[in-house]
């Protein structure tokens, strides 16, 4: 599908906070926004925007240090610092009331976040692979080992000095094979080696396992018990073969006024399933009140 949403050509800039955001922005009306996780970008969102950008004001941004927007001279790319810095880029772009977020890994998290703090802003969030509840002793065991090495000093050779992540990401977390343009765009934010990939670890470290680190542990808790018990609409998107599994999938879909769909994909569901997904998307959207 063709949009000015699938162009990096499109990407606007807004300054935030001490740095600066890129993101697309596409349509008119209520906002709809598209929150990316790890290592992505908004490039993320380009196969699924056009499914919905006569429905409103779809805007994707790159969370601070990716994609194009700035890096952080502090290098402090924590949770804390990408909730303040999208909690700023809401308030400058005007996204404040009747707000549909689709989130997925830890922009899925960033708008539970977002949303918990927002209630009356909310209009529905669409969410998959995505962290849905903090976790103590029954985390994956190859999960817990990849965070593990993460925190390593060998760990972080390997991802700022090294391809490890970035293969695993792009290389083993689609069922379709990545085309070559399309791989070179998500690489293209990380050719700098050394502290220009700071934001990918920092994300991998962020992952709580045993609690650790605490902050995150009771922001993920907090949002968590919250969407247990909001009436805001949501759409669950479930990938057949994603990390979303087990115990995690079956207590998120308890939470109330929730709609479900369910697609042939692992964990970038956006690029094995963007056909399905956003048609269903769509649907959800229009029977939104």
């Amino acid at each position: 599908m063709n949009s000015e949403a699938t162009s990096n050509k499109a990407k606007r800039t807004t300054d935030v906070l001490d740095s600066f955001m890129a993101y697309q922005e596409v349509g008119e009306g209520d906002p709809i926004l598209f929150l990316h996780g790890n290592p992505m970008s908004s490039f993320l969102w380009r196969n699924i925007i056009p499914h919905v950008q006569d429905l409103g004001r779809c805007i994707a941004p790159d969370l601070i240090g990716m994609g194009d927007s700035g890096r952080l001279e502090s290098g402090d790319y924590r949770y804390a610092t990408h909730r303040a810095y999208l909690e700023s880029f809401c308030e400058v772009l005007d996204i404040r009331e009747r707000v549909v977020l689709v989130g997925h890994d830890w922009g899925g998290a960033l708008g539970f976040d977002w949303a918990q703090a927002h209630p009356g802003a909310m209009r529905g969030i669409a969410y998959g692979e995505t962290l849905v509840h903090p976790t103590v002793g029954d985390e994956p065991a190859e999960r817990t080992e990849l965070v593990k090495f993460c925190r390593s000093d060998e760990g972080e050779e390997a991802i700022l000095f090294g391809d490890f992540l970035l293969d695993i990401f792009l290389r083993q977390s689609t069922l379709l094979p990545v085309a070559a343009d399309v791989e070179q765009e998500y690489r293209r934010p990380w050719l700098e080696v050394g502290e220009g990939r700071r934001p990918i670890l920092t994300w991998v470290q962020e992952v709580p396992t045993f609690g650790d680190p605490d902050d995150v542990y009771r922001i993920i808790d907090r949002y968590a018990a919250w969407m247990a018990s909001s009436s805001v609409p949501k759409l669950l998107i479930v990938s057949t073969e994603g990390q979303l599994a087990g115990p995690h999938l079956e207590l998120c879909r308890t939470w109330p006024n929730q709609s479900e769909i369910t697609v042939v994909a692992k964990h970038f569901f956006q690029e094995d399933a963007a056909q399905m997904v956003g048609p269903a998307l769509r649907r959800w959207i229009k029977g939104l009140g």
